[in-house]
């Protein structure tokens, strides 16, 4: 049983044991995306470097085994500049959108595609709640706003924007007159920037991908006149032109959860000519979307070990390397019993569930991931954030990863 120390603490620990393992029963916190406790290591996303201070090198965490005598450094500048390296090179082929663009472009940064759901939902409670959180509800937006949100609203280099102030408009209203604002009440808080990954200039053909989310009806215009404002089915209709260009897990992405906590900026290294942004819904639950994967490998191997008749694979070599299914197969046929296991497991937005709310649903049970995860898809989290593993999500076509999935599969 090798003796070694890990930021100065020694430990002892069994022949075998890699060092993330080691870490973890001294409560050292190793960032990690492509581990999974009991499987075997595929060291792909190598943001669990650590320094091996014996040999003057970093080795990684997840799959680097313990040695006799060795001492471990988890975190100093030397690792947290390799993550960082390491995290930009994944940005520089990750292609998709954090927030929204009408969310970005909006001056009280309110969560546009998230109130939209709400009114469409008719849960203006929610609605008002998403206002509530963006500006306070005595310092609301769209009162002699001039709408920079409309011009950044996707929508409209297909035809004409989303009247976004004037679903705002109709939100607020309803709060007033069912006393939802409490007056004199404004924290004047705001959220902390976060890291935000944009897809930029839309290419030929991707305009298309987020139309397949909307209603084409035209743009909706107030019944009783352009002073008025929207009623509930009016602002329905409106809010059914939304793309809804938000990520389906904005707020428990590990990657973009590292991106904030290592300083990453996305365009650090850019392609002289980017991917096509796809989305593949071949699958009645689940949505695929290649361009944010980052190969991690965690889908295959549940796939692998859940003896999916097809399952998932590896196809094509080098930089265009990707997963899909074999023999070019459905999704839907190829995921018959691991859906929800494959998106829980996945670290972005590459697997998600396709209707938001679900990906709600599944994010409130299997509790939402912040910076470092704690349970058995990722590595540890800040004590504030800590959870404690929970049975993923039922769904149709879908189930949970059986236990057997976190073991390493049989070798013939």
């Amino acid at each position: 049983m090798p003796k070694l120390e890990i930021n100065g603490q020694p430990i002892e620990v069994p022949d075998g044991t890699r060092v993330i393992d080691a870490a973890r029963k001294l409560g050292v916190t190793i960032p990690t995306m492509c581990y999974m406790e009991g499987m075997v290591p595929y060291t792909s996303c190598m943001i669990c470097l650590v320094k091996d201070e014996g040999l003057n090198k970093m080795v990684p965490g997840c799959s680097a085994i313990c040695a006799e005598g060795q001492k471990i450094t988890t975190e100093n500048d030397d690792t947290k500049k390799a993550r960082k390296f390491n995290l930009e090179l994944l940005f520089s082929d990750h292609i998709g959108d954090c927030e929204a663009p009408c969310h970005r472009a909006c001056k009280s940064h309110i969560n546009i595609p998230a109130m939209i759901r709400h009114v469409m939902a008719e849960n203006l409670d929610g609605a008002v709640e998403v206002l509530r959180h963006a500006a306070g509800p005595t310092n609301l937006p769209c009162h002699g706003c001039e709408a920079s949100c409309e011009p950044g609203c996707r929508r409209g280099k297909n035809d004409s924007p989303v009247s976004i102030r004037n679903i705002v408009a109709f939100v607020h209203d309803w709060g007033a007159q069912n006393t939802k604002w409490k007056a004199g009440e404004n924290d004047g808080k705001k959220e902390e920037k976060r890291f935000n990954c944009a897809i930029g200039k839309l290419k030929e053909g991707e305009i298309e991908s987020f139309m397949l989310e909307a209603s084409p009806i035209p743009r909706v215009e107030p019944q009783a006149g352009p002073e008025a404002l929207f009623n509930l089915e009016e602002a329905k209709a409106e809010g059914s032109r939304c793309m809804h260009c938000d990520c389906r897990k904005a707020d428990s992405c590990a990657l973009r959860d590292y991106a904030d906590l290592y300083g990453v900026k996305q365009r650090e290294y850019q392609p002289d000519n980017r991917n096509h942004f796809k989305q593949i819904r071949q699958h009645g639950d689940i949505l695929y979307e290649p361009e944010k994967c980052i190969k991690c490998g965690l889908c295959i191997r549940i796939t692998e070990v859940n003896k999916e008749k097809l399952g998932l694979t590896w196809i094509n070599r080098g930089f265009d390397i990707g997963v899909a299914t074999p023999f070019d197969a459905e999704l839907n046929s190829a995921l018959t019993t691991t859906a929800a296991g494959v998106v829980d497991a996945c670290p972005t937005a590459a697997l998600s569930y396709r209707d938001h709310e679900s990906e709600i649903k599944a994010v409130q049970v299997r509790g939402t991931v912040q910076v470092f995860p704690v349970d058995f898809r990722r590595d540890a989290v800040p004590a504030k954030a800590k959870r404690k593993p929970t049975p993923n999500l039922l769904l149709p076509g879908g189930g949970p990863v059986p236990a057997s999935a976190f073991s390493e599969p049989p070798r013939s």
